[in-house]
């Protein structure tokens, strides 16, 4: 049974109003909406830095004891037209407080202002500045949930590709992982997905992050726009959580399925019921036990 406080989550989802298929959405009142919500209070013995990394802007948390060998770089979600660090605090506070991690958290361009790949360019920029500050990256664990879940995959593979110095492990929570095809579950579960519900398949999605509502199959078959299309040959243990109910529970598993026949470290754990991203609420029971397996997983392999 689900904990009072992921059904009271799912309450809360399931009340917000749902616009029209074909209204042209106000990204820019959402995110000042979201900015008014009051941030995360910062946890005693925690410090926080706001960083520049090499242009683009985010922040350093330390826990009261730092372990060198202790890192996570955390990438927000929200749909890359919404988050920011700031708003994602409630986890990485809980993250460093908690479980003794220091946490890179940055920010990146937004859509529809910013077309994709500006939000995978902005990560990669940050990528190196991690390691000029002094980071050794091989130590870093990436974590990210839904959209931050697909930046941490394609940031994966870009980075491999540009031969550059894979992290320790990749934690993603509700990725997106194949824009090109109409998975079962981005329909089935449009009714019990109280957050993203018909998202997937409203064309001024993909207009606001892709330009067009169609984009050219090419496109969306990228393995940096759908991870589920790469090679994950080189690449660190990869740990994957996903709720039974919402659309993106087969982009989860279809991409698990495929990494463990391919003999890749991979493991995935699923919840039925529980709200999308579930892994990056921390109020929620559910949400701790998923975060420390999943590290423990990577630290682990």
């Amino acid at each position: 049974m689900l904990s009072i406080q992921a059904q009271m989550l799912n309450q809360i989802f399931k009340s917000m109003p749902q616009e029209p298929i074909d209204a042209v959405h106000d990204y820019v009142k959402e995110r000042e909406q979201n900015q008014k919500r009051k941030p995360a209070k910062k946890p005693k013995g925690i410090t926080l830095e706001i960083v520049d990394f090499g242009g683009v802007d985010g922040e350093i948390i330390r826990p009261r004891n730092p372990d060198p060998k202790k890192v996570i770089w955390f990438i927000h979600g929200g749909g890359c037209t919404t988050g920011s660090a700031l708003e994602s605090r409630g986890c990485t506070y809980y993250l460093a407080e908690k479980l003794g991690y220091t946490i890179i958290s940055n920010n990146y361009r937004l859509s529809p202002e910013n077309k994709w790949p500006a939000q995978l360019d902005d990560c990669m920029v940050v990528y190196d500045r991690i390691i000029t500050l002094g980071f050794d990256m091989s130590r870093v664990i990436l974590i990210g949930g839904s959209a931050g879940a697909w930046l941490v995959l394609s940031v994966a593979l870009r980075a491999r590709d540009e031969k550059k110095v894979m992290p320790k492990g990749i934690c993603a929570f509700s990725p997106l992982t194949n824009q090109a095809d109409d998975l079962p579950s981005h329909h089935g579960n449009e009714k019990t997905d109280y957050m993203l519900k018909d998202m997937l398949y409203r064309p001024g999605q993909n207009i606001a992050v892709f330009g067009e509502a169609t984009p050219p199959r090419a496109v969306m078959t990228d393995p940096y726009v759908s991870p589920y299309f790469g090679d994950y040959q080189g690449l660190p243990p990869i740990y994957l959580a996903v709720s039974g109910s919402e659309v993106l529970y087969d982009d989860a598993t279809t991409l698990y399925e495929k990494l463990k026949a391919e003999g890749h470290p991979v493991e995935i754990e699923i919840v039925d019921g529980i709200c999308h991203a579930y892994a990056t609420f921390p109020m929620m029971p559910e949400a701790r036990e998923t975060l420390k397996k999943a590290i423990d997983f990577v630290e682990n392999q």
